[in-house]
């Protein structure tokens, strides 16, 4: 099987080892404990229309305990929901939101499917990198045509603050990953009955 067959797979919610109404629980629980997580800090003001954002807690879990599948399509339900009870700007959410949040979080599960600490903290650098950039580039090039949350007019930021918005993402996030989740799910997964976790 070759390696991008094999990457292919976990988009099968038969790979997850789970039934398929457990599996759509699971996500959402994910989707609604983003939402909740999200709201908390939503009041804080937007930096580059990228929210201070400590809820990356939530899927980064699911993702490692219940895998690629249940992380990534929970993360980016949740956070359309918490964009659309926000700046309620679908367009924008479906975008660069949901699309980052579906494959940071989603390559955060996959690479954890052997979980160890070590590995783990490499693979929340790297899905929070690609996130991150997504996230910094879309922001950027939609402000070059639309509005950005916040803001009354169009006001097209510099192509050089893609660096800054990626920074200001990164950083809003990968303190939160690094601490937060580890221990967490080092008590979550002695919580559950090994037959819902995910399957290596």
């Amino acid at each position: 099987m070759s390696n991008k067959t094999n990457f292919l797979k976990y988009l099968s919610i038969e790979n997850t080892g789970l039934n398929q109404t457990l599996v759509i629980v699971l996500i959402a629980l994910n989707a609604a404990l983003y939402v909740i997580l999200g709201l908390v800090t939503a009041g804080l003001p937007p930096v580059y229309g990228v929210r201070f954002w400590p809820a990356v807690v939530g899927p980064a879990i699911f993702a490692v305990i219940f895998g690629p599948l249940i992380g990534g399509i929970g993360a980016a339900i949740g956070i359309f929901i918490s964009d659309m009870m926000t700046h309620g700007m679908p367009l924008l959410s479906l975008s660069v939101g949901v699309t980052s949040n579906f494959i940071a979080f989603f390559i955060l599960g996959y690479l954890t499917r052997k979980y160890n600490i070590y590995r783990y903290i490499t693979a929340a650098i790297l899905s929070n990198f690609v996130g991150s950039g997504i996230i910094a580039g879309g922001v950027v090039i939609w402000s070059q045509f639309f509005m950005l949350p916040g803001a009354t007019e169009v006001s097209a930021l510099p192509l050089i603050l893609t660096v800054t918005v990626f920074a200001s993402t990164f950083l809003m996030q990968i303190p939160f990953l690094i601490i937060i989740v580890p221990p967490a799910v080092e008590i979550i997964k002695k919580a559950l009955p090994p037959s819902i976790l995910k399957s290596n």
